[in-house]
């Protein structure tokens, strides 16, 4: 099976990259074989990964360019079983090579077939955007994982989200499912009908997860750069609900 996540959103700051970067480690932590691919030039949920013998440019960039191969360009982390495929500036340059031509919207998910058996999940982080990156971050998975703030937009940006879903499907005859909604900075139902009218709202609430990552100001204190939040405090509120969305990932994909 091929399990790949990715984790998106259309708003930049709802946390995709602190998502993304926690809940692969949470995995890990659960005894995972976890690859994380920052898709996202800024490179936040690269930043903290252990620097080995590789030059510091073996990363996604390099791999889209044809430069290196993939595994040339994995790095480990300071958590057991947990890599990282890591970002760079360079991604800006590349993605606007790529952009010409539609069908270099897969070529990401042709990289990611290389080395799917090699890892019981795969998380994309996505950048927030409509641009090359993001189409080519969703294109190469088979899940997406919508991260969202409780704020008035939050509906109206799912719903533009899901339109990208369907060009996915679409234009690349891939099976891009809907793994789930994650609310971050929520720390209650009530917050998350933010905005929502009740019709909709019930109607998009199976798509919820029940888990919700709360307001913690931990996650102010220890930015991305500084790795994962269980690496610090692991009975954090934060921490405890990265936990809890791993668990139902876990059940939900089936991993073993």
């Amino acid at each position: 099976m091929r399990n790949v996540l990715t984790i998106s959103g259309l708003k930049g700051g709802t946390g995709k990259s602190v998502t993304a970067l926690n809940l692969s480690a949470s995995l890990a932590l659960y005894g995972k074989k976890v690859l994380l691919v920052d898709c996202d030039p800024q490179a936040r949920a690269s930043q903290w990964r252990k620097l080995d013998s590789k030059e510091n440019d073996h990363d996604l960039a390099q791999v889209l360019a044809a430069r290196i191969g993939v595994p040339d360009a994995v790095s480990g982390t300071d958590i057991d079983g947990l890599d990282i495929l890591p970002a760079g500036f360079g991604l800006f340059s590349i993605s606007r090579k790529l952009t010409r031509r539609i069908d270099n919207e897969k070529l990401l998910r042709l990289i990611i077939d290389e080395i799917k058996h090699d890892y019981d999940i795969v998380i994309l982080d996505a950048p927030s955007s409509c641009g090359y990156l993001s189409i080519a971050a969703l294109t190469a998975a088979d899940w997406l994982a919508a991260v969202v703030i409780p704020d008035e937009d939050w509906v109206s940006d799912f719903h533009s989200l899901i339109r990208i879903v369907r060009y996915i499907r679409q234009s690349h005859n891939t099976p891009l499912g809907i793994a789930g909604i994650l609310f971050n900075r929520c720390n209650s139902e009530k917050q998350m009908q933010n905005g929502a009218v009740p019709e909709v709202f019930e109607k998009i609430r199976p798509l919820i997860y029940k888990t919700m990552i709360p307001d913690d100001e931990m996650l102010d204190k220890k930015p991305p750069s500084l790795g994962p939040l269980s690496l610090y405090d692991i009975k954090a509120q934060a921490s405890q609900a990265y936990l809890g969305i791993a668990r139902e990932i876990i059940c939900a994909f089936n991993l073993k």
